[in-house]
C-alpha cells in the first residue's frame, strides 16, 4: 500500500470516529448538564407490604431527597408542579434541603438558602402532612425554619396516623425503633433517614420496620451499570431482610453538575398487599 493510500485510510478512520463521537457526546452531553439536571420525572414504585392494611393499600407517598437548594429556580417549580399533579396522602423527605448544588456560582449563607428551601416547602401539600428527617447537609438551624412553614420535622421521633380504621407510624432515624419494637399492635411502620445504611440497623428478625426510605447517594448521579463501592444501595428498592429500602436519586446535586442516566427524581411510593414488585 503506497503512503497516499494509507494517509487515505487513516484519514478516514479519523473522520468516522469523529462522526460516532459526536453522533453519541453531543446527545449525552446535552442530556446530562441540561436534560435530566433540570427536569424532574416521577419515578413509580410500587412497594406490598405483608398484612398491609386495607385502607392504606392505594395510599400514594411522595418522597424528595437530597434537594440540595441554595436558589429556588426551574427545577424546583417543574418538581412541585409535578407533586401537584400526584396529588400525594403523604409527603416524606429525606434530608439535605441545602448545600453546594455543583451549579450555581457564588457563596451564599446558610440563611439565605434556608430561605430558598422553606420558599419551595411552602408549596407542598397532602392530605396526612409532610414529615421530613435532616441530612449530613442540613445545619440545626433548618429543623425550626422548616417547622415554621409547615414541615413536621420527626428526627429521632415517631408519630402515629389515623388512615381510615387503620394506623400508621412514622419515624424518624432508626433510634426510637427498638422502643416501638415492644408495642403489642402490630402497626405499618416506615422510618425515614438520611443515609440507607440505616436498614442494616432496622432489618433484624421480626422488625417492626415495614419500609425505609432514604437518599444521600444521589444514585451516583451518573448512573452507569457499575457498583458503587461505597454503599450496598445507591439507588432503587432492595429487601434486606424482613425490611424493604427505597433510596431516593436525589431531586438536586451536590458537587458535580452532571446527571447522566440518574435523572432528577420525584419518587412516587404505592403501597400494596401482597409481593413488591418494579
Amino acid at each position: 500500500m503506497t503512503l497516499p493510500a494509507i494517509a487515505r485510510t487513516v484519514f478516514r478512520s479519523l473522520f468516522y470516529s469523529l462522526v460516532i463521537l459526536m453522533l453519541v457526546g453531543v446527545p449525552c452531553l446535552i442530556d446530562g448538564f441540561l436534560v435530566e439536571p433540570n427536569f424532574p420525572r416521577i419515578i413509580r414504585q410500587e412497594v406490598s407490604i405483608p398484612n398491609l392494611p386495607k385502607a392504606l393499600d392505594g395510599l400514594k407517598i411522595v418522597q424528595l431527597s437530597d434537594l440540595h437548594i441554595v436558589k429556588y429556580g426551574k427545577r424546583e417549580a417543574r418538581a412541585l408542579k409535578l407533586i401537584r399533579r400526584i396529588r400525594p396522602d403523604l409527603i416524606c423527605l429525606t434530608g439535605d434541603y441545602i448545600g453546594d448544588d455543583g451549579i450555581t456560582p457564588g457563596d451564599y449563607s446558610d440563611q439565605y438558602c434556608i430561605g430558598q428551601a422553606t420558599r419551595f416547602m411552602l408549596g407542598l401539600s397532602a392530605r396526612y402532612g409532610v414529615y421530613g428527617v435532616s441530612g449530613n447537609w442540613d445545619p440545626p438551624e433548618i429543623v425550626s425554619a422548616m417547622e415554621r412553614v409547615g414541615v413536621r420535622m420527626i428526627d429521632k421521633q415517631s408519630v402515629t396516623l389515623r388512615v381510615g380504621n387503620a394506623r400508621m407510624r412514622i419515624a424518624g432515624t432508626p433510634a426510637p425503633i427498638r422502643a416501638l419494637a415492644g408495642k403489642s399492635k402490630r402497626v405499618t411502620t416506615i422510618v425515614l433517614d438520611h443515609f440507607p445504611e440505616a436498614v442494616d440497623e432496622v432489618s433484624y428478625p421480626h422488625s417492626p420496620v415495614d419500609l425505609l426510605l432514604a437518599g444521600h447517594w444521589h444514585g451516583g448521579q451518573v448512573g452507569w451499570p457499575l457498583k458503587m463501592k461505597e454503599t450496598k444501595y445507591p439507588a432503587g428498592l432492595y429487601k434486606v431482610g424482613s425490611t424493604q429500602l427505597y433510596v431516593n436519586r436525589g431531586l438536586g446535586m451536590h458537587s458535580r453538575r452532571v446527571r447522566l442516566n440518574c435523572p432528577s427524581e420525584v419518587t412516587l411510593i404505592i403501597l400494596r398487599q401482597g409481593t413488591s414488585r418494579k
